[in-house]
C-alpha cells in the first residue's frame, strides 16, 4: 500500500529510508492574496488552500496553529481596532504598556507586523514582568483539530513559534533596541528572558498533550540579529524544549528561512531535528550542496527551492534545470523534504508546483543518483 504524503514527511524527519522523495508545500501567502483579490485561477475560485494543493498532488504543509491561547490574571487587557491597526494595551497596578499591530487584509487575519512595540524605554520593566508573571496559558485545540481533519493524510500542520530570546527581540523590543538593552541592562534582559521561559515551558507541557508529531520551537532565523548571541541564549533552550519534546515521542523543527550561513555550524548543538523553509542561493548565499556538506545526514532539511524560481522572471526550463540539480546537490536524498523556501510569492506560477511532483516522480527515486 502506497504511503501518504504525511508518512513520507514522517518518515524523512525521522530519518527513516524511503523509496521517492517527499514534498510538502507552502502556499498561504499566494492563496490569501489572491483570495483577497478575486484573482486565485478559474479553477480554484471557491477552493481552500489544501484542496488545491490535493489537487496538484503535493503534500500539504499548513502554517503554524496556535494551541494555546494567554489569559490574564489581576490587570486589565483591552484591544482597541482603528483600522488596519490594532492596540492592545496592559493596564497592570505598577502601570501600562501597549502595543500597536498593523494588519494587512490581503494577507489574511493572523499576518500582523508591530508598529510599536511592547517595551519603549528602561521604565517598562517591570511592569512587563508584571504581564509575564500573570500571563496563564490555557489549550485551544479546536481550530487545530478542524484543520488536521481537513488536512488528514495529505501533509503536516505545525504549532509552534518562536524561542524565549527571539520573542523578547521581535515581539516584545525589536531586534535594534534589543541590542541597545542588552548591552546598557543585560541583567534586566535576562530576567524577562527567564520569566518567558517559564511562560513557554507550559505552553510546551499542553502542546504535547496533542497529537502532533511535529512542533516548532523557532523561526525566521538571520545571522545578522542570532549569530551574535545564538550559543549562549538559543543553544540551551533548544536542547531543553527538544528533550522535553524527544521525550513524548515528537519531533522539533525550525522555521529558517533567512541567511543562515554564520549559525549553520552552530546547528547541530541544538538538537533540533528538521531544518525547515531552508531557502537556499540565489535567495541567500549557501547553497543546498553546502549545506549538505555540513550536516551530512544529522538533520532532516525540508525546503530547497526558492521562492523566486516560481517568479514569472523565470522560464520553465530554468525552474526544471534548478529543482534537478537540487535533486543531485542533496544525493543520495535522504533526509530530505522538498519544500519551498518559504512560501509561494503572490504572484508566483502555481502550477510550478504541480512540476515538482512530475520531476519527483521522474527523477527523485531513491537513492538519487545520476
Amino acid at each position: 500500500m502506497a504511503m501518504t504524503h504525511k508518512q513520507k514527511i514522517l518518515a524523512a524527519a525521522r530519518g527513516e529510508r524511503l523509496d521517492k522523495l517527499p514534498f510538502g508545500a507552502r502556499i498561504d501567502l499566494w492563496y490569501n492574496y489572491n483570495s483577497a483579490h478575486d484573482s486565485l485561477p478559474e479553477k480554484y475560485k471557491g477552493w481552500n488552500q489544501v484542496d488545491i494543493l490535493r489537487d496538484l498532488g503535493a503534500g500539504v504543509q499548513y502554517r503554524h496553529l496556535p494551541v494555546v491561547k494567554e489569559e490574564y490574571q489581576d490587570m486589565e487587557v483591552s484591544e482597541k481596532s482603528d483600522p488596519p491597526y490594532v492596540t492592545t494595551e496592559f493596564r497592570t497596578p505598577l502601570g501600562s504598556v501597549y502595543k500597536k499591530v498593523l494588519f494587512n487584509p490581503y494577507e489574511g487575519p493572523w499576518q500582523g507586523y508591530d508598529v510599536e512595540k511592547l517595551f519603549k524605554s528602561e521604565k517598562d520593566y517591570p511592569i512587563i514582568k508584571y504581564v509575564l508573571e500573570h500571563t496563564i496559558p490555557v489549550s485551544d485545540f479546536e481550530e487545530y483539530r478542524k484543520v488536521s481533519d481537513q488536512v488528514g493524510e495529505d501533509g503536516i500542520v505545525r504549532t509552534g513559534g518562536a524561542s524565549p530570546a527571539q520573542y523578547i527581540m521581535r515581539d516584545i523590543m525589536g531586534y535594534e533596541l534589543f541590542f541597545y538593552e542588552l548591552m546598557d541592562h543585560p541583567t534586566k534582559v535576562e530576567e524577562l528572558l527567564e520569566l518567558v521561559k517559564d511562560l513557554e515551558r507550559k505552553k510546551y507541557e499542553i502542546a504535547v498533550k496533542l497529537d502532533l508529531e511535529i512542533i516548532q520551537v523557532c523561526e525566521n532565523w538571520s545571522d545578522d540579529v542570532h549569530t551574535p548571541v545564538f550559543k549562549k541564549y538559543f543553544t540551551p533552550w533548544f536542547q531543553e524544549i527538544t528533550d522535553l519534546l524527544h521525550a513524548h515521542g515528537k519531533l522539533a523543527i525550525a522555521h529558517l528561512d533567512g541567511e543562515n550561513k554564520r549559525l549553520i555550524p552552530l546547528f547541530l548543538d541544538t538538537h533540533i531535528d528538521v531544518a525547515e523553509a531552508w531557502t537556499p542561493a540565489p535567495m541567500t548565499l549557501v547553497t543546498t550542496a553546502e549545506l549538505r556538506k555540513a550536516w551530512g545526514d544529522r538533520v532532516t532539511i525540508w525546503g530547497g527551492v526558492p521562492a523566486t524560481l516560481f517568479e514569472p522572471t523565470y522560464s520553465d526550463e530554468e525552474f526544471d534545470d534548478y529543482v534537478i540539480n537540487l535533486f543531485k546537490e542533496i544525493a543520495p536524498g535522504y533526509n530530505f523534504i522538498v519544500g519551498l523556501g518559504d512560501n509561494l510569492p503572490f504572484d508566483g506560477k502555481i502550477e510550478r508546483v504541480r512540476r515538482i511532483v512530475e520531476l519527483i516522480d521522474k527523477y527523485g527515486t531513491l537513492p538519487i543518483n545520476f
